[in-house]
């Protein structure tokens, strides 16, 4: 009787509750922490927003600063392996001319085989030109000093469409002087090009595109007969304002804007309001600017030989023996080249002797005076 009471007692006691696993732990936190977003969806919103945000920039970050130090070890790599090349190879040009630098406009006009005329000058009625020959002006103010303008006949050296091809516009500026350089108003760093050519003692002009007859491009912003007055006047000022120092400006191409007289007359007057010179390079028989000039009272020069329309040392070196000829029949002449290998390599030959052959280096400034008898 005993022994079945104690059964009984031990069947009705309840069986001790064993500890909820894992799998119930994780899932009541689950559940709780469910719960506590839920109550406060917005703030958790916010918070992962916020965390998101935070992960993309660092994210971002890491990956900018991956590409910029592979960017870097290859130009690093890049860097040593030019060097290694040597120096002949580093300093010689990677092309023959400008023309063929990618995606520059045309360096010229010429057609191939068909060079410019040699120019000579009439005798000119001795016509001062008070507001010209002032010492205000700026083209006064900008020129390379010179004194000497009657012992000896004067050559001026003008090297047009300066700035492009670096390399060897700086072997111009490196040329004995004095020289005129005229630089384009869309070459890079301008102005550093321009100071540095000046304190080689060089004259600077303002080489101002204008439109060619034919399809060859004068480059950007270029003077066209189809714009307006008022487009001229913008684009002529922007022009004048691409650098500073220069004593006068003449014209990129331009055998056909030359020739137009309303787009030369606006041209003029703001080069007269600002006392520069012009320099008329006669890219067309037709121009009419050295005339116009004159008639507006613009102080003016004429361009009298084109060195380098064959692009070879000997055609400059015949080119130059005419420019002696003509300096000492007339009195000066002007002569205008460009920075072409045969072009600098001749020049670089004959500008040490030419004081030796009884004429004067001279800048396009000295020529202006000499032509219109201006102290």
């Amino acid at each position: 009787m005993a022994s079945r009471k104690n059964r009984s007692r031990k069947a009705n006691r309840k069986s001790p509750q064993l500890p909820p696993g894992l799998g119930e732990r994780l899932s009541a936190r689950f559940d709780a922490l469910f719960a506590w977003l839920h109550a406060r969806r917005w703030i958790a919103f916010v918070a992962l927003g916020l965390l998101l945000f935070g992960a993309s920039l660092i994210g971002g970050y890491w990956l900018a600063q991956r590409l910029e130090g592979g960017d870097g070890e290859r130009l690093a790599r890049e860097t040593l392996e030019e060097m290694k090349r040597g120096s002949a190879t580093a300093s010689a040009p990677k092309y023959a001319r400008i023309e063929d630098l990618p995606d520059l406009p045309q360096y010229t006009e010429v057609e191939p085989g068909q060079p410019r005329p040699t120019l000579e000058e009439k005798p000119r009625p001795k016509v001062q030109l008070a507001a010209a020959a002032s010492s205000a002006e700026t083209w006064r103010k900008n020129a390379v000093p010179f004194r000497d303008l009657n012992s000896r006949p004067l050559v001026a050296v003008v090297i047009d469409d300066v700035g492009l091809d670096r390399p060897r516009s700086k072997r111009a500026w490196e040329l004995p002087g004095p020289l005129t350089m005229s630089f384009l108003p869309y070459a890079k760093d301008l102005r550093e090009q321009a100071r540095a050519a000046r304190t080689r003692g060089h004259e600077l002009m303002l080489h101002l595109p204008m439109e060619p007859n034919g399809r060859n491009d004068p480059g950007p912003n270029a003077l066209l007969v189809s714009l307006s007055d008022a487009e001229l006047r913008q684009r002529t000022t922007a022009a004048l304002d691409s650098f500073e120092g220069f004593a006068g400006v003449n014209n990129h191409m331009g055998s056909r804007f030359t020739a137009f007289k309303p787009g030369m007359e606006t041209v003029l007057r703001q080069l007269k309001g600002r006392g520069l010179m012009f320099l008329d390079s006669r890219t067309s028989a037709q121009s009419v600017a050295d005339q116009l000039a004159q008639e507006m009272s613009v102080p003016s020069i004429v361009r009298h030989v084109f060195l380098d329309d064959e692009e070879t040392i000997d055609a400059v070196r015949k080119k130059l023996a005419e420019a002696e000829a003509i300096a000492r029949r007339q009195g000066f002449v002007v002569v205008i080249g460009h920075p072409h290998e045969a072009t600098l390599q001749a020049l670089g030959e004959w500008l040490p002797g030419v004081q030796g052959k009884g004429l004067a280096l001279a800048p396009a400034t000295a020529v202006l005076r000499k032509r219109n008898g201006w102290d």
